[in-house]
Parts: C-alpha cells; structure tokens; sequence
C-alpha cells in the first residue's frame, strides 16, 4: 500500500466553493466506506486521481482511502486492466461501484452521488423497482463507457451503480473513453454513454433505472 502522506491531498477539480457543495453531501453519510485506488503514480491520470481522492476524504471522517500500485491489487475485486481504477467498499466487502479514470467533468457528480447511494439516506427509489432489483440472479457486470462533458452519462452511471448496490450479482463500472481507446476499438463506441453488459452486450445511448433493470434481467 502507497504511504498517503507521500500524495499531496490537493486538486483542481476541487476549488473551495465544489469542496464546500461535496462537503455538505457528505455530512449526510452514516456508513464508513474505505475508497480503494490501484494506480500507477508515475502516470498523469493515476497522480490526478490520487490527489483528487486524498482531497475527497479530507472532507469526511467517514471516508477513509487506500491506494495500491500496479502490483498491488492482488485480492482487490474490480477490473484492474485500466488504471487508475477505484472502488468503493463497505464493511469490507465491494459495493460493486467503481471508476476507472479520473471523474472530472460531469462525473464528479455520479462519483459523489454514488458516496450518497452507498452510505447515505441514498436516492429514493420505487419499492417496486427494488424488488425487481433484488430478485436479479444472474450474474452482470456492466462496463460503462462516458465523456466526461456528456450530460446524459451521469444519469446511466448513477442509475448502474445504484442497482449493483443493491443486488450482490451486478457490477457496475465507469470508464472515460477518452483515457481507453482499446475499449473504444474493442466495442466499436461511436457515442457514449454506452452499457456493456458481460462483453457481449452493448447498449448506446441513455437509459432509465427500470430500462436497465430488464436489460440485466436478460442478460447472457
């Protein structure tokens, strides 16, 4: 594990005003969550990522980090070919929400909200809606593809993120597709947001939760 002392906990995403707005988002939190980052500091985007997350949890005593190098994500349950990865852990356990890239743009709000949704009062969600969440069995992970200046990404990101909170079988991660190109190439993305459903699948353009719901219902 990287010393956090060695990661100065400062970043441009995160002027007084965006820290002061996180902040109050965050004192609404009434669970611990350990953020966990695998990133290769030498690189911009992982240093970027680093910085921005030491700030982050600076901001709650609820939020607690851990960063790992390239070698050290041994054990840590999320996709670590594309770095920085992060993910979000609740008593120990993975919430199955994680971000890959560094969540500028509009995705700073799905990366906070899903802080909210996990150990929060969360968004409210019909109770129909969860049930059919919670009766989901097969297993899905679910690769989201963003821009970051995309203003319908957050909305699929959130909604994703929220359903594998609440249901162990999903995953649901973010990737910038800017940052991974071979993605890009490997699932011929023209426009994002796209939902990539167990590498078989892939869904462009926006969706709502109860859209999503049946599309990993009826995942392969």
């Amino acid at each position: 594990m990287i010393d956090l002392k060695t990661i100065p906990a400062e970043s441009p995403l995160l002027d007084e005003k965006t820290k002061e707005t996180i902040a109050g988002v965050l004192s609404k939190l009434t669970k611990e969550v350990t953020i966990k980052c695998v990133a290769e500091l030498q690189e911009e985007k992982s240093a970027e990522m680093a910085s921005f997350l030491a700030c982050l949890v600076s901001l709650s005593p609820k939020l607690h980090l851990e960063v790992y190098g390239a070698c050290e994500g041994d054990g840590i349950e999320m996709d670590l070919e594309h770095l920085p990865a992060t993910g979000f852990y609740l008593d120990g356990s993975y919430s199955g929400a994680a971000f890959h890239g560094v969540p500028g743009g509009k995705e700073i709000n799905s990366f906070v909200i899903a802080l909210y949704n996990l150990a929060g009062p969360g968004q409210e969600i019909p109770k129909g809606t969860v049930k059919k969440i919670e009766k989901l069995s097969r297993p899905v992970h679910a690769k989201i593809c963003v821009s970051l200046s995309c203003h319908h990404c957050p909305g699929v990101v959130i909604a994703c993120q929220r359903i594998a909170m609440l249901n162990p079988c999903i995953t649901a991660e973010m990737y910038d597709a800017n940052l991974y190109p071979d993605l890009v190439e490997r699932y011929n993305i023209q426009r994002v947001p796209v939902v990539i459903i167990n590498d078989k699948d892939i869904f462009m353009g926006p969706r709502q939760m109860e859209d999503l719901v049946q599309l990993f219902k009826d995942a392969r």
